[in-house]
């Protein structure tokens, strides 16, 4: 890890929205970090396209016509919701003193994610922030599902906000990573630090065991061991402790520790072999992704 990193600055940040209050949600996290980046945000919908299923029916002709002007009226209250929504945070910027939060808009016809996958290809952001409704509430919405999808393509880091989540900048925020000694451990705590880079943090390292081979215990305490010793070497000033958690219902093992520990933000990363493969079937992933009651820092 390079010590510079730390201070590098996020220059985008895209926040899909749907206009829910999850959604803005999100756009309050997103400004918050704008607000000590200095960087652009963009707020992106996609709407459903009328015109692409024209051609389906017999008479092509008439059916686009009037389609044409179903598809400028659907365009229109696209445009006119998305102003709303960005005057609303212009207030809360006002509201919580945030300074020169730079908000761009942009709309779309199609399909939410094949839309958000192109913008994510012209704009670069270097954070995607999708909000999500949470613990004990449906998790069948368009945009959770298109939140599924972004995780499993996007090359960028994906924060997924709760409705009722809340960004203390009063106290050092505590960060849950959860690990399983992927090679890309690193790259993502590299990359939350310099996210978060302005906020006193604080990270707890869990490991979830499952063997019960005392050799392997003892491995693994060693990984721990040594993770902390690279980390605290180039960030010494972020404090970072090591746990392994020993609990057959691994969800159940994550939420008591996030409880105990009073956690403010969970972080893990989402690629073939690790933690999130390994550990999570894709039940428990969705219901850890989409259930918990604190945002998930998701790292590619």
């Amino acid at each position: 890890m390079d010590k510079n990193n730390e201070k590098q600055k996020i220059g985008r940040i895209l926040v899909p929205i749907d206009f829910s209050d999850y959604s803005l949600n999100a756009c309050y996290f997103a400004q918050h970090l704008s607000a000590r980046h200095e960087a652009e945000i963009l707020l992106f919908h996609a709407f459903f396209n009328p015109m692409v299923d024209a051609l389906t029916f017999p008479d092509a002709f008439t059916y686009q016509s009037n389609m044409a002007e179903v598809f400028h009226e659907l365009e229109r209250n696209a445009r006119r919701e998305i102003n709303e929504f960005s005057k609303k945070l212009k207030i809360y910027a006002k509201l919580k003193n945030l300074e020169n939060i730079r908000i761009k808009t942009k709309v779309a016809a199609g399909q939410p994610a094949d839309e958000i996958e192109n913008i994510i290809k012209s704009f670069d952001p270097g954070i995607i922030i999708i909000g999500t409704r949470g613990h004990g509430k449906r998790t069948t919405e368009v945009l959770g599902s298109v939140a599924s999808k972004v995780i499993d393509t996007a090359g960028t880091p994906v924060l997924l906000v709760t409705q009722d989540a809340v960004l203390k900048e009063d106290r050092r925020i505590k960060v849950l990573y959860a690990t399983n000694f992927d090679d890309s451990d690193f790259k993502a705590l590299e990359s939350m630090a310099g996210i978060l880079s302005g906020y006193p943090i604080a990270i707890e390292c869990v490991h979830f065991s499952t063997t019960t081979d005392p050799g392997e215990y003892v491995a693994d305490m060693e990984k721990l061991t040594g993770m902390k010793k690279h980390f605290n070497d180039i960030y010494p000033e972020i404090p970072l402790e090591c746990h392994t958690i020993e609990n057959k219902n691994i969800l159940d093992g994550l939420n008591r520790f996030v409880e105990d520990a009073d956690i403010d933000l969970i972080a893990l990363t989402h690629k073939k072999r690790n933690l999130f493969y390994r550990l999570f079937n894709p039940s428990l992933a969705k219901k850890l992704l989409f259930q918990t009651k604190r945002p998930v820092f998701v790292f590619n």
